[in-house]
């Protein structure tokens, strides 16, 4: 009997998985994302395919839809698991380990999710599980995250703020070059230019309440470093890449989900934990919750 089926199911739900992060489904969009992981870095290339191969197997195991599997529902939260750990840990045996690890455990949440939530899980199942190999890694002195503190600088340029804009994109993989800033915005405009638009639009927003922050509240919670490098603008553009798809035709809607994701990102800097993309998740749950109940609100009589 041919493998070929197996093969070509394999290779689509690889790419899926990864063009998913993006709230997409297609192959050439999976394609530019593990070539913008490639072009930065060999090893968080390899750290979010072994996650994304973790959480495959977890799906196999308890036997998860197949056509969910294949459209990558079950393989991008365990891929931004995997880079997410590659970025505390690095890449070694105990990081690989703790990715295995957790990267499956997003399999069985997720189906939980799918099969008793009302809302889309988006990617609650990654930051859960994250945060909890983030606080597992502090108990033993592995010091996730952490950098040093730098000094105040000066106000953002405009070139900063531009190179904040396109990098706001690539930190939804945890990268921070330009070039693969470009390369996900490509992978975005091949699946419709509107995409492009919205995501670009969503980073914009980050950057510019950032810039604001940096002006007015305090410089070190909004430094100049952290708006170039665009870690302002990833939960901004999710936000928008997300509800666009549930609302296309209401531009209204998308925009106040992206406002609240940006305001909520600085919160978790004061609580000392990693914001990841809980901020996005969050907002999109309270914008959906709202627009659903005034959708279903019954009109009063003239």
């Amino acid at each position: 009997m041919s493998r070929k089926p197996d093969v070509s199911f394999w290779f689509d739900t690889l790419l899926h998985s990864f063009s998913q992060i993006l709230f997409q489904s297609q192959r050439p969009c999976g394609a530019l994302v593990l070539l913008a992981l490639a072009l930065e870095s060999a090893t968080a290339l390899v750290a979010g395919l072994l996650g994304c191969g973790a959480a495959l197997l977890g799906a196999r195991l308890i036997q998860a839809d197949r056509a969910l599997v294949r459209a990558g529902y079950y393989g991008f939260n365990g891929a931004l698991v995997g880079l997410a750990l590659h970025l505390w840990l690095g890449l070694s045996w105990v990081s690989a380990g703790a990715i295995l690890v957790f990267s499956a455990a997003t399999a069985p949440l997720i189906q939980r999710q799918i099969q008793r939530w009302r809302i889309p899980p988006y990617t609650s199942a990654f930051v859960l599980l994250s945060w909890c190999a983030w606080l597992l890694a502090a108990a033993f002195d592995l010091q996730p995250g952490t950098t040093p503190l730098q000094a105040v600088e000066p106000g953002v340029t405009l070139l900063q703020g531009l190179e904040g804009l396109v990098r706001g994109l690539a930190q939804v993989f945890f990268l921070a070059s330009l070039p693969a800033g470009l390369l996900i915005l490509a992978a975005l405009a091949v699946t419709a230019p509107r995409n492009a638009a919205w995501g670009l639009g969503g980073s914009l927003l980050g950057v510019l309440l950032a810039v604001l922050g940096n002006m007015l509240a305090d410089p070190m919670l909004f430094s100049v470093s952290a708006i170039e490098s665009g870690l302002f603008g990833y939960n901004g553009a999710l936000a928008a890449l997300a509800l666009l798809q549930r609302f296309p035709r209401q531009p209204a809607i998308i925009a106040a989900g992206m406002l609240l994701a940006t305001l909520l990102q600085p919160l978790f800097s004061l609580v000392g934990l990693p914001a990841l993309t809980a901020p996005f998740v969050l907002a999109c749950w309270l914008t959906l919750m709202l627009a659903n109940r005034l959708q279903t609100r019954p009109r009063l009589a003239p």
